[in-house]
C-alpha cells in the first residue's frame, strides 16, 4: 500500500492510496458497494459503523455513523456520482457537524484492476471544499484513517462467501438433474456415487490434485426441488467447515444458476486451501464445465469404459499409430492409417473398412492435447459414395488407481437431429462401445 499526499492548497489536497488484495475483482467490488460489507471495514482500527446507508447507485445519498473505541460517534454524509461495476466508483463524502452540515468534502475515485486472480485497489481522494475552519485536525487524519480502513477491508474479504452466477441455455429441470443426479454430476463435477438429494443425506468423494488426495465429507442441509440445494463441505483430516449452495432461477427458456461457498476462511491457512484455489475451481466448474455439459447434452454421444491398465498405457495405445491401427473401429472393421500427426493442429487421415467391404474415409484435426489426460479433435468422415459425419470428439483418461484407468469418449454433433441420424444410420453408440472393448483387448497383449 502507498499513500501520497500531493503538494496543494488546503482546499485542493489529494491522496492516492493503493492496496493489492488476494481476491478476484468482483468480490472486492461487492465488499466496496454493499452496505453490510462496507459497515465491517469503514473507519480506522477499533471503529465500528452501527449505521451504514450505502446503496451504490448514481445520485443516492451516503450516510454512515462511525463509532470510536470510546463510544463517541462521528456521522458522515455524501453521495454516489459514478458507479461502473466492477471497475470504478466515484463518491463524495465528509463529516457532518451537529447541525448535519458537511464540515469538508472529499471526492473519491476508486478503481479496481485484476491480475492473475488478485485485485489492485486505487483510491484517489481530492479535498474539494472546507466549510468548517476548525476541521483541520480531521483532514490531517484522513490519510491514516483511510489507510487503516483499506487494511481492514482485507480481513473482510477473507471472510466473505465466494459466489458465482452463470446463465445456462437449458431449462431448470435439465439443470436440476445435472446438479443432483450422481451419474450426471460425474460428467461435469466429481464422482459422487453416494450422493442423494435428501436432507440429512451424507456423502463423500475424493479428489486428487497435484499429488495430493483430498477426501471431501458432506451432508445435505437444505433442499427445495428445482430451486435450491445446499450441503456442508469439509475435508477429512483438516480443520474447517463450509457450506455450498446451488440456487436455480428460471429466465425465459434458460436458467440462471448461483453458486455460493461460505466458510472458506475456516480452512487451514496453507497454500493448498487458499481462497484463490476455490475461486479458480468453481469458476471453471460453473463457468465452463457445467455449461458445456448441459447445453450440449441433447447433441452428444457419450460412452466410457474402465481398464485394468495404467493411464500411461491407455494414452500410448490411443496416440501411437502403430497401436491404433490394431484396434480402431467396431468389431469386424479394419483400419489403414495414412498419417497421424499427433500434435495440436496435426492431421489424422485414415480409412476404415467394414466387414461388408464398404470403406469409410476419415479426416481429423487435433485441437487440444493435454498429456496424459485429454485429447480433442474435429472429425470429418463419410461412407464411400454415401452420407457424411461431422463431430468434435473428446477423449479423457482418468487415473482411478495405479493400474486402473477410466477412458471416456464424447462426440458432440452440430445438432440434436444430426446426433440422432448418426446414431441410427451408423450405429455410432454401439460402435463406440465396441471400439473401447477392442482397445482393452489389444492393451492386454501390449508389453
Amino acid at each position: 500500500m502507498s499513500a501520497q499526499p500531493e503538494d496543494a492548497a488546503p482546499s485542493d489536497r489529494e491522496y492516492v492510496i493503493t492496496r493489492e488484495y488476494d481476491a478476484p475483482r468482483e468480490l472486492v467490488w461487492l465488499a466496496c458497494t454493499q452496505s453490510n460489507h462496507v459497515a465491517q471495514w469503514w473507519g480506522p482500527r477499533g471503529f465500528s459503523a452501527p449505521a451504514c446507508q450505502w446503496d451504490a447507485q448514481p445520485g443516492n445519498i451516503i450516510h454512515v455513523v462511525m463509532r470510536g473505541p470510546n463510544g463517541m460517534e462521528y456521522p458522515m454524509g455524501g453521495q454516489f456520482h459514478e458507479v461502473n461495476p466492477p471497475e470504478k466508483l466515484v463518491t463524495t463524502t465528509g463529516p457532518l457537524d451537529a447541525r448535519g452540515h458537511l464540515m469538508f468534502e472529499f471526492r473519491h475515485t476508486l478503481t479496481l484492476q485484476e491480475n492473475n486472480g488478485k485485485t489492485t485497489l486505487t483510491m484517489r481522494s481530492r479535498l474539494m471544499k472546507v466549510t468548517d475552519p476548525d476541521s483541520a485536525r480531521f483532514i490531517n487524519g484522513f490519510e491514516a484513517g483511510m489507510t487503516q480502513s483499506l487494511e481492514r477491508l482485507a480481513s473482510v474479504l477473507d471472510a466473505m462467501p465466494f459466489s458465482i452466477e452463470q446463465f445456462l441455455n437449458a431449462p431448470v429441470d435439465r439443470v436440476w438433474r445435472a446438479v443432483t443426479t450422481p451419474v450426471e454430476m460425474s460428467r461435469w463435477f466429481f464422482d459422487m456415487n453416494h450422493f442423494k438429494p435428501e436432507i440429512g443425506a451424507e456423502f463423500d468423494f475424493t479428489v486428487k490434485h497435484e499429488g495430493h488426495t483430498y477426501e471431501h465429507l458432506c451432508r445435505v442441509t437444505a433442499l427445495i426441488p428445482r430451486q435450491k440445494i445446499a450441503y456442508s463441505w469439509r475435508y477429512n483430516g483438516h480443520k474447517g467447515d463450509s457450506l455450498v449452495t446451488f440456487e436455480l432461477f428460471a429466465e425465459g427458456t434458460g436458467t440462471r444458476l448461483k453458486l455460493t461457498h461460505e466458510g472458506l476462511e475456516t480452512f487451514p491457512k496453507t497454500p493448498h486451501f487458499e481462497r484463490r484455489n476455490f475461486v479458480r475451481g468453481w469458476t471453471w466448474l460453473i463457468g465452463a464445465s457445467l455449461p458445456d455439459f448441459v447445453e450440449k447434452a441433447d447433441r452428444e454421444i457419450f460412452v466410457m469404459r474402465e481398464f485394468n491398465a495404467p493411464r500411461e498405457l491407455t494414452w500410448e495405445a490411443m496416440t501411437n499409430p502403430k497401436h491404433v491401427v490394431n484396434w480402431w473401429g467396431p468389431r469386424g472393421f479394419s483400419t489403414t492409417i495414412e498419417v497421424m500427426d499427433f500434435r495440436v493442429g496435426g492431421e489424422w487421415r485414415h480409412v476404415m473398412q467394414g466387414p461388408d467391404g464398404v470403406k469409410y474415409p476419415n479426416h481429423s484435426v487435433f485441437l487440444e492435447i493435454e498429456k496424459p489426460e485429454r485429447i480433442v479433435f474435429r472429425h470429418d468422415g463419410h461412407r464411400e459414395s454415401g452420407s457424411s459425419v461431422d463431430f468434435v470428439s473428446t477423449w479423457t483418461f482418468e487415473e482411478l488407481e495405479a493400474d486402473k484407468t477410466r477412458v471416456s469418449i464424447r462426440l458432440v454433433f452440430p445438432s440434436a437431429a444430426e446426433r440422432d441420424r448418426i446414431a441410427k444410420e451408423f450405429g455410432a453408440i454401439e460402435g463406440a462401445r465396441q471400439t473401447l472393448e477392442r482397445m482393452g483387448e489389444y492393451m492386454a497383449l501390449m508389453d
